[in-house]
C-alpha cells in the first residue's frame, strides 16, 4: 500500500511538472530567421527587403554607436543598422551582444541598413516580477529585457492585429504602454499578467492573461479539489488502518 501511494504521489507530481514545461514553451515573436552577418555579406540580395517585405534577425556584437547609426560585427563581418529611433538603442554600449529583428535593405551602389523592429540584449535577458513604476522611471536599465509585471488594465484599444494596452500598477497616474499580438479577452479594470520584451519604453507582449491564485494540482488536472482530493484521502485511511 505505501508503495501505491508513493507512486501516485510521484504520478501527480510528474503531471504537474510536464504541465509547467508545456506552458513555458512559447515561440518568441521577437525572433525569426537568424542569419549570420557572413550570409548577408556574401549574398545581400537574397535577404533584401526592398521589393518584398521580409523580417529576420542578426545577432552580433556593438562596434559603434553614433547619431547617424550602429554598427554590430560578428565573425570580422560589420552590418549598418539604422538608428533613427534611438530609444531602441538606450541602456546599449559599445562591446555588449546584441539581437536585432527587422528588414535588410540592400544598396549595391551605396551601404546596405538594418532596420530593426525589436533591439534585444544578447544572450537573452529575463528579469521576472517586475514593478511597472521601476520600468517608467528607468527604462534603460530593462531596455531590451524580457520581463514579467502584473498591473491593472486602464485602458485597451484593438487596432489593425493587435492591442494597445495602458497597464498600471495603482501607485500613481503613470502607466506602462503594451502591444499585445493576437486576441484576448481581457478588458479595462482587470488584473493581468504581461511577460514580453521591453524595448524603447514600451512593453511588447508576448503573453498576457488575468492574474491567476498560485498553482496548485486543481491547476494541473481539472477536478482535483473533488473527486481525487476524496480518492487520495481514502488510500491514506485505508493505508493507517492497516499500519
Amino acid at each position: 500500500m505505501y508503495r501505491l501511494i508513493k507512486f501516485l504521489l510521484i504520478s501527480l507530481l510528474l503531471m504537474g511538472g510536464i504541465s509547467g514545461d508545456a506552458a513555458a514553451d512559447v515561440n518568441s515573436i521577437f525572433e525569426l530567421e537568424i542569419v549570420p552577418l557572413s550570409e548577408i555579406a556574401k549574398n545581400p540580395s537574397a535577404y533584401d527587403s526592398t521589393m518584398a517585405y521580409r523580417k529576420i534577425s542578426v545577432i552580433g556584437n556593438v562596434s559603434e554607436i553614433n547619431k547617424s547609426f550602429v554598427s554590430i560585427v560578428q565573425d570580422g563581418y560589420e552590418l549598418k543598422v539604422d538608428c533613427t529611433n534611438d530609444k531602441l538603442f538606450a541602456g546599449f554600449n559599445v562591446g555588449d551582444g546584441i539581437k536585432l529583428t527587422g528588414q535588410f535593405i540592400y544598396d549595391s551602389m551605396g551601404t546596405s541598413i538594418f532596420y530593426p523592429k525589436y533591439v534585444l540584449h544578447y544572450p537573452i535577458q529575463r528579469i521576472d516580477d517586475v514593478n511597472i513604476t521601476d520600468i517608467i522611471s528607468n527604462p534603460n536599465m530593462f531596455n531590451g529585457k524580457y520581463v514579467r509585471v502584473t498591473g491593472n488594465i486602464t485602458e485597451i484599444k484593438p487596432t489593425m492585429g493587435e492591442y494597445i494596452v495602458e497597464l498600471s500598477n495603482g501607485e500613481n497616474q503613470q502607466s506602462l504602454r503594451v502591444f499585445y499580438y493576437g486576441a484576448t479577452e481581457v478588458k479595462a479594470g482587470d488584473l493581468v499578467t504581461v511577460t514580453g520584451l521591453i524595448n524603447g519604453g514600451n512593453l511588447y507582449s508576448e503573453q498576457m492573461g488575468k492574474k491567476r491564485p498560485p498553482l496548485s494540482l486543481s491547476t494541473f488536472i481539472p477536478g482535483f479539489t473533488c473527486f481525487w482530493t476524496i480518492f487520495i484521502f481514502g488510500l491514506l485511511v485505508i493505508y493507517m488502518k492497516h499500519e
